[in-house]
């Protein structure tokens, strides 16, 4: 009967069509009051959707706080949503029928984050959540999804629930921003649920050298094997910004990254089947002119202190290294290009076993991981490049065998010096009820890489305040 099962699922997902998603990253613009705020981005939104129909869109998604800004005050902006499976807008407020109504006009998905307000059950209070609201092409409302995992969000509610719809083209998952960092929901909604594709909602403000924005997402959907809409806020000057559209083989079919605010979108063909990248968009990533980026805030979040770190002798032809740290050990093959080799440029190797705060929650996070330095100084490393490295790598393989932990999960993370993943990569995981064997290489030569490894994500956590807390929401502030 599993057997069978299997089969019926393989079937369902080989059999979805191909689809045209549209991506928007959007730089909210702030109203004289509240109403006027939603009001103003309400109609960019419609414009951008008339824009995405023209490209033949089925899905568009916008980006967490897109309508309202990073809104302090939910009560000022917030509205009430009805039960999915509404199709009759018109006695809902004003935004949620323009909506419902513009998606069914274009016979398109939409994807939209709004602050919802809900009656609570005890002494008439109100209940705020940040939710990811779905309509279907003929504007009936077919998910809601409430983020579980807040940040710096202090007068909402966390959601409980995960929410999936499906269409004729595949079944979707709905994850928000800081959801991607944690176990629920960003593995559980891929468990026993169908899910094809993701879409991932977000306001993410970029760190050197592990959390960066398309570094994280492009680690997500390779590790993943998932197809990836990922549309973040705008605000360069604040580090925040990288939307992309990311094929289940990790391939970046479009993405965004700009250095001065701006509204914009990308639209790529999503692909169930085809590994034809012409096709599919992997030539006008190909051909994209890489911004400067000058003003797009840089921050870092890297405690060298913590790290292991073991120095790397370039001129060697064929490097084989360890390095552990706390008992968390991976392994590396490193092969540089002698004649592409800068003997002044630095890497060294880096490892971490332990725990971080994210928000007000401690969590376990490991680390395995080639960084560029500016020189042999630690602090100097994980950094922008003042200029990029012209150190060639043939090959870069990072592996580990492990213990499998409950709720622990895997990622390949990997940056260049223009702030984009090193393409063309592999990912693999072999676990079995006792250990899981993680790798991850390149597949053709790369340079003026910053940082090529793999995160751990650990399962166990504990809450409470810390003065480690302090120093996260001034490095993680604006993480929603």
């Amino acid at each position: 009967m599993q057997l069978i099962c299997v089969f019926l699922l393989f079937i369902a997902n080989c059999c979805y069509a191909d689809y045209i998603a549209a991506v928007v990253e959007h730089n909210p613009v702030a109203g004289p009051t509240p109403a006027l705020t939603i009001e103003e981005n309400l109609k960019q939104y419609i414009y951008q959707i008339e824009q995405a129909k023209g490209f033949q869109a089925d899905i568009v998604v916008f980006p967490e706080y897109g309508l309202t800004g990073l809104a302090e005050n939910p009560e000022e902006l917030a509205l009430s949503i009805p039960d999915v499976g509404t199709f009759n807008f018109s006695n809902e407020a004003l935004p949620l029928l323009s909506l419902s109504n513009t998606a069914k006009a274009h016979s398109l998905y939409l994807v939209v984050n709004i602050l919802e307000q809900v009656n609570g059950t005890e002494n008439g209070t109100i209940i705020y959540y940040n939710t990811n609201i779905v309509f279907a092409s003929n504007g009936t409302l077919v998910a809601k999804y409430r983020k579980i995992n807040l940040y710096a969000e202090p007068k909402l509610t966390p959601g409980k629930e995960l929410s999936t719809f499906t269409t004729d083209f595949g079944t979707f998952g709905l994850i928000t921003c800081a959801d991607i960092l944690y176990y629920n929901p960003s593995q559980t909604v891929l468990i026993d649920t169908g899910v094809t594709d993701v879409i991932f909602s977000t306001a993410w403000n970029s760190y050197l050298p592990f959390y960066m924005s398309l570094e994280v997402q492009v680690g997500y959907a390779l590790a993943n094997k998932v197809n990836l809409l990922a549309a973040n806020i705008n605000n360069p000057s604040n580090g925040m910004g990288g939307s992309s559209i990311i094929n289940s083989d990790g391939t970046v079919l479009r993405y965004i990254l700009v250095d001065s605010p701006s509204t914009s979108s990308i639209y790529a063909t999503v692909s169930k089947t085809s590994k034809n990248f012409e096709l599919m968009g992997f030539d006008i990533l190909r051909n994209e002119t890489v911004q400067e980026l000058a003003n797009y805030k840089i921050q870092t979040d890297f405690d060298y202190n913590s790290y292991s770190f073991k120095s790397l002798d370039l001129s060697s032809e064929n490097i084989t290294a360890d390095i552990c740290h706390a008992g968390f050990c991976c392994n590396f093959n490193i092969v540089a290009f002698q004649n592409e080799t800068n003997s002044s440029e630095v890497y060294k190797l880096v490892a971490f076993n332990g725990k971080t705060w994210f928000n007000n929650t401690q969590v376990g996070i490991k680390f395995c991981d080639i960084v560029a330095c500016l020189n042999q100084d630690k602090s100097s490393c994980g950094v922008r490049l003042s200029t990029p490295y012209n150190t060639t790598f043939r090959q870069i393989t990072v592996w580990g065998n492990w213990e499998v932990q409950p709720e622990e999960f895997y990622r390949p993370i990997t940056l260049t010096g223009n702030l984009q993943p090193v393409y063309n990569t592999t990912y693999l995981e072999n676990r079995s009820n006792v250990t899981v064997g993680v790798s991850y290489n390149i597949t053709r030569p790369a340079s003026n890489v910053v940082t090529f490894g793999l995160f751990v994500r650990s399962g166990v956590e504990s809450y409470g305040f810390s003065l480690g807390l302090v120093v996260v929401l001034v490095v993680l502030q604006g993480l929603f």
